[in-house]
């Protein structure tokens, strides 16, 4: 495969760390090793070469001196290492995988770590055991979990003493956001065991040793190749480690990085050098680079170090929605709006369910909005376009073992991920038997596995704008809705009707602009479809900054909205006055003080209120009702509601003084 930048010669600059490769013994045999590391590992440092490194280092003025493996405690050598280093004042960081130090020939590590100052930067693929245990091999959790304990104890991950932790993904895919995977790993390790660390990094794996066989064995290296030169980022080339970095072998040969030593490719010109015979005054030599590179440079790129870079790449991508979320897409930094991102801040109810999602499944997903209405426990939802199934797992934990949730997608690669974690997650849920379900059809035949007034609740997210047919798909959903259920939704509306080509723009379509609707037509269609009285939950303006889209769509604006629509019999097409009052008298846990209805109707917790009928009814017919106390009936009707902001209202006041009453 070539490089994409062989043209462009790439050479080092002054070196700031120095890696030491100890050898490839380890106590561990993990499925994701590069270099082949295991209890059988043969290349080992001896000390004669130990010594003349460590006489090299202090010899020269390199800023972080860096002991990795294997497991490099197995080495006797690093003992020399840390202590010498240390008499001397040199900065210094040990890579381990933790479980060795659990082991009483080994735990004294700990304490001569703690007197050098000596950096940790520990391996922990998941916050869970099953994942961790699956890379590294049986208990291997719990003993990183001890020695984590551990290390806390003796003042570990404050201040000076420094713990790092490393994420690699468990499967064929990226690694999800440096910044968001660390808020997940310290809430749960916090949470869960009290543990804390510095800071987390995320690497991707790179296509070589253990790694690559396990790709060769699933016939997927050439996918895998394929996502990692898609999501090739130039930008990343200015800060790759291996411009600031030497690693050296256990025979004190030099490499660009510790994946070229593992592929044993020698610094260019400098193949029968060793370290202590070379000179670092003009040491500026050509980096050599192959396809397992691609590994460092995607997206916001990924070293020993963590990302490089905090900027996300557009990406250029065709091809009809299928193609474009089932092939095309491998991360949501390939999208070029911000149509199908969610950028609003998720209430804690589900930010705390969110760090028990498995990885894969929240990098892959693709919404607009947070369609996760209040008052779910035991009821029966069905995610529409589920994808991954991230609101699906949201879903499941919030209604409960007695409730249930069916999710279901056209896109075979988005619903195989959602089935492939199915027992895994109920398993972090702490249920018996899986509460959710997976359908791989079409939207349009939602009454084939549905019958009439058979859900609670039905829930969406971006997907209505990619419907063709959304007369006949919102008829269906009216259909499946039990009378006084709820379709709570967030999806793409623009604020007129597009013209046809940008309707069939494949891009656009895909990304959820050529298939939005005028909100006021998608209105017509839902209150035909019986659902009288739309409200707005939320809105907000799309933001694209992509200049090619912003061509195309010229002056339309796109908004995103939640919708909330209920199936209530004895709604009107206007809101009247019947003199109801609301009162909100709490009791819902995520929402204690006060209760939101739509965007323009929030009850203060003992607050009377004055509602129209068709509030009235939303409040008292629906899963809300043990909530809210209604004083009133309607056996009197005082005319025209007029304080109402919805839609409807606002419509009512308008045709009450033009004296029209077309909509």
């Amino acid at each position: 495969m070539a490089v994409l930048w062989a043209d462009n010669k790439i050479n080092k600059t002054e070196i700031q760390t120095i890696q030491i490769n100890l050898g490839n013994k380890c106590n561990q045999r993990c499925s994701h090793c590069h270099i082949g590391a295991s209890p059988n590992g043969k290349k080992n440092m001896e000390e004669s070469v130990a010594r003349k490194i460590l006489s090299k280092l202090l010899d020269i003025s390199a800023g972080v001196i860096e002991f990795t493996g294997g497991a490099p405690e197995l080495n006797p050598n690093l003992e020399l290492f840390l202590t010498e280093l240390g008499k001397h004042g040199r900065q210094t960081v040990v890579r381990t995988n933790l479980t060795l130090l659990d082991t009483p020939e080994y735990s004294f590590y700990m304490d001569l770590y703690r007197r050098n100052n000596v950096k940790i930067i520990a391996s922990l693929p998941s916050c869970f055991k099953d994942i961790t245990d699956r890379q590294r091999g049986k208990g291997g959790f719990d003993k990183s979990i001890k020695v984590l304990q551990k290390l806390n104890s003796i003042g570990y991950g404050f201040g000076d003493l420094g713990l790092e932790l490393v994420y690699n993904p468990e499967g064929i895919y990226l690694p999800p956001s440096e910044k968001e995977l660390e808020k997940d790993y310290r809430k749960l390790l916090n949470e869960m065991y009290g543990i804390t660390f510095n800071r987390l990094v995320t690497i991707t794996n790179s296509p070589i040793g253990g790694f690559r066989r396990y790709l060769l064995n699933q016939s997927k290296f050439d996918d895998y190749m394929k996502m990692l030169v898609n999501n090739f980022n130039p930008e990343t080339l200015n800060n790759i480690m291996c411009r600031r970095l030497l690693s050296i072998d256990y025979q004190g040969f030099v490499y660009d990085c510790d994946f070229n030593l593992a592929l044993e490719i020698r610094v260019k010109d400098y193949e029968e050098k060793k370290f202590w015979e070379m000179d670092f005054e003009n040491f500026n030599p050509e980096i050599t680079c192959g396809e397992h590179c691609y590994a460092c440079t995607v997206n916001q790129g990924s070293s020993c170090h963590g990302a490089l870079i905090k900027d996300e790449t557009d990406f250029d991508v065709t091809g009809t929605v299928k193609q474009y979320y089932g092939s095309e897409l491998k991360s949501r930094s390939d999208l070029k709006t911000g149509a199908c991102c969610t950028t609003e801040t998720l209430p804690s109810h589900i930010t705390e369910v969110m760090p028990y999602i498995a990885d894969e499944i929240k990098q892959r997903y693709y919404g607009c909005g947070s369609p996760v209405p209040l008052v779910l426990n035991g009821l029966r939802v069905l995610d529409i376009g589920c994808g991954t199934g991230k609101d699906c797992y949201i879903f499941s934990k919030l209604v409960g073992e007695e409730g249930f949730v069916h999710g279901i997608d056209m896109t075979e690669n988005q619903i195989e991920v959602a089935i492939r974690y199915q027992n895994e997650q109920t398993a972090r849920f702490g249920y018996k038997k899986p509460n959710v379900h997976f359908i791989h059809d079409y939207i349009e035949n939602l009454e084939k596995h549905f019958s009439e007034n058979s859900l609670d609740l039905i829930v969406s997210n971006c997907v209505v704008n990619l419907i063709e047919k959304k007369e006949k798909f919102m008829n269906q959903i009216s259909r499946i809705l039990k009378n006084c259920g709820e379709f709570y939704f967030s999806d793409i509306y623009a604020d007129r009707r597009a013209p046809e080509h940008i309707r069939k723009n494949p891009v656009l379509y895909s990304e959820c602009l050529g298939g939005a609707l005028y909100w006021k037509d998608f209105e017509r269609i839902a209150r035909k479809a019986g659902f009288i009285d739309p409200r707005i939950v939320s809105k907000r303006v799309v933001d694209i900054s992509n200049e090619e889209i912003k061509k195309l769509i010229g002056n339309i604006t796109f908004y995103s909205i939640t919708y909330r629509l209920w199936k209530i019999k004895g709604l009107e097409d206007a809101c009247e006055d019947y003199g109801h009052v609301a009162i909100y008298r709490g009791g819902i846990p995520e929402s204690p003080f006060k209760l939101a209805l739509d965007g323009e109707h929030v009850f203060e917790k003992d607050k009377p209120e004055r509602v129209c009928g068709n509030t009235a009814l939303m409040l008292s017919e629906t899963r809300v009702s043990p909530y809210i106390e209604i004083i009133g009936s309607f056996a009197q009707h005082f005319g025209l509601f007029t304080y109402c902001n919805t839609t409807t209202s606002t419509e009512q006041r308008k045709d009450s003084q033009d004296g029209c009453s077309c909509r």
